[in-house]
């Protein structure tokens, strides 16, 4: 599906950068912007975004010095010794599902290119990474070996994952960490990893009720000034992801009111970014019937969570979408 949803992919100085410059830099090859950047005094000298070729040039330059498996190790072992991600962010929650749940709030750290959601099911915990835009097949791996390799050794339990979709395909932990990453391949389709909830509930060793009150104290903030700035195409994307984990409707009536807005205006709002509401929720349709349909779900009940009266209207959706793909 590359006829996507357009918009910036607007990537910020956050965990995942901060650890990809740390990479770049233990791998001999230090990005001087990085360097400058990383070094300054004052948070008002730090970029409110990264610029889209300095990003390419990162990765460029660590792609170039990686040998095979060396991707996944980094992100499911070495990353934590030289940077957070946004899940090391939150160590300090009292239980291992407060440290997820935590972190799952937190894309807007990393980046505006994508939305983290969480569901909580009665033996599963399934966090899904929607892409607003088509991301590089790098970032995509990045962002679920850091979840999937990433998180349980945070937690110091391997057990933990049950399955993983990488953008649209199933893969086993062994496949996942021996993936390497490609910056020519670009993929609108959701990733997930579903955890063991029992394991999940175990209380966490290294809680800190004040050094969670402190990060807390920091991030949150942020979080709520990250979300003001966003566009419009970005906050209607976040409400249907929000809604449909709760099963509340995807119309736009619904959203505007989410919004705090009116269907008039919301649609005035999506027209001056290029958008349609239309056009953004059947980019969500398919990315949440992709995921569904690898589970055997049924297709009527998808249909119906997904506001379709009929699974024709469904199957036609998910066949245009493969044509556009083509």
């Amino acid at each position: 599906m590359s006829d996507t949803i357009g918009g910036s992919n607007h990537w910020y100085f956050g965990p995942s950068v901060i650890a990809l410059g740390a990479l770049s830099k233990r791998l001999g090859h230090p990005m001087a912007w990085f360097d400058r950047v990383s070094s300054s005094v004052s948070i008002e000298a730090l970029p409110e975004k990264i610029k889209p070729r300095d990003l390419d040039a990162l990765h460029q330059s660590i792609q170039r010095q990686l040998v095979p498996g060396q991707w996944g190790r980094f992100w499911g072992k070495d990353s934590f010794q030289y940077a957070p991600t946004v899940w090391t962010l939150c160590a300090a929650a009292s239980t291992f599902d407060e440290i997820l749940t935590a972190g799952a709030r937190l894309s807007l750290l990393d980046s505006s290119a994508f939305v983290f959601s969480l569901q909580k099911n009665p033996e599963t915990v399934r966090v899904t990474i929607y892409p607003v835009v088509a991301l590089a097949e790098w970032q995509h791996l990045m962002l679920v070996q850091q979840l999937a390799l990433g998180f349980p050794r945070l937690v110091a339990n391997q057990n933990l994952v049950r399955s993983v979709v990488l953008s649209g395909c199933p893969k086993t932990l062994k496949q996942l960490a021996a993936s390497e990453p490609s910056a020519c391949h670009r993929s609108i389709a959701a990733s997930e990893v579903v955890f063991d909830r029992a394991t999940l509930a175990l209380k966490n060793p290294a809680a800190s009720e004040s050094w969670e009150v402190i990060t807390r104290s920091v991030i949150e903030p942020l979080m709520g000034l990250r979300l003001k700035q966003q566009s419009a195409t970005y906050r209607v994307i976040k409400v249907l992801v929000d809604h449909c984990v709760v099963g509340a409707p995807l119309d736009m009536v619904s959203v505007a009111a989410a919004l705090h807005t009116e269907k008039s205006t919301l649609r005035r709002r999506l027209k001056a970014e290029g958008q349609s509401f239309s056009r953004i929720l059947a980019q969500f349709r398919v990315q949440e019937a992709g995921l569904r349909l690898l589970k055997d779900d049924d297709p009527v009940q998808i249909s119906q969570s997904l506001g379709y009266q009929s699974v024709i209207s469904l199957r036609r959706l998910l066949k245009d979408s493969e044509k556009i793909a083509v």
